[in-house]
Formats: C-alpha cells, structure tokens, sequence
C-alpha cells in the first residue's frame, strides 16, 4: 500500500522542492545584479575608475560622481553607480582643496576631491595630494 502512495507524493514533493529553489534563486540573482555596480551606458565627459572599473575599491566607496569645471564650478558630467543612471538633483559644492582650473571628479555625497582629470598645464592626477 505505501509502494502506490510513495509513486505519487515522490514527484510531487520533488516538483515543488525545484520550484522553491528556483524561486529562491531567481531572487539571490536578482539581488547580486542589483549589488552591482556598472558602467556608464554612454561614455561620460572623463573617463577612470569612476566610469568604468565596477570591481574599484574606490568605485564602492564613493558609487556617486559629479565631474566639475573647476575654474566655475560648472558640473559637467555626472554618474551613480547605483542607479545605473545620471545623479539625481547634484550638488556642486566647492571645497578650498580644490584647484583652480581643470577638470575635477568630487564625490557627489561629500564634495571630496576624488581625482584631477585635466589641468591647465596638462599634467592629470588619478588622486589628489594629501
């Protein structure tokens, strides 16, 4: 009697155990793709970490970047890394660290000077001196 009973509960229980773990995976993947974080779609107005490397200790710890014009304060570009999109509503907020020409990347949370991209004289810095 348990023979028939186990040949129809077996696949059964099998089934519904794939369609739970199928369930649970869908959403570990589509929890990880959110984690991530990824490139500009389109090619911004500088390029470096900030742009492109999503694997960059630096790229987690500062995932929103404005890219300003230094001499007026101008945003130029922006990218957030979490939204895969613009910065919403940036904030140019100009620190005493700053030079006074070129192109700079600043973190869009805190205003830090995150990296000289160009300068008047040409020379480029991936970090600013401390």
């Amino acid at each position: 009697m348990a023979s028939p009973l186990i040949r129809i509960v077996a696949p059964l229980l099998v089934g519904a155990l794939a369609g739970a773990g199928a369930i649970v995976g869908a959403t570990l993947r589509r929890e990880r793709a959110r984690l991530e974080l990824a490139p500009a779609p389109r090619p911004l107005a500088a390029e470096g970490w900030w742009s492109s490397d999503s694997s960059s200790s630096l790229a987690h710890a500062h995932p929103a970047v404005l890219i300003v014009d230094a001499g007026t304060a101008r945003l130029v570009d922006s990218w957030d890394r979490r939204t895969r999109d613009r910065v919403a509503r940036p904030v140019v907020r100009r620190t005493p660290e700053w030079p006074r020409e070129g192109l700079l990347v600043v973190d869009a949370a805190t205003g830090d000077l995150l990296a000289v991209v160009e300068a008047r004289d040409g020379a480029s810095a991936g970090m600013p001196a401390t």
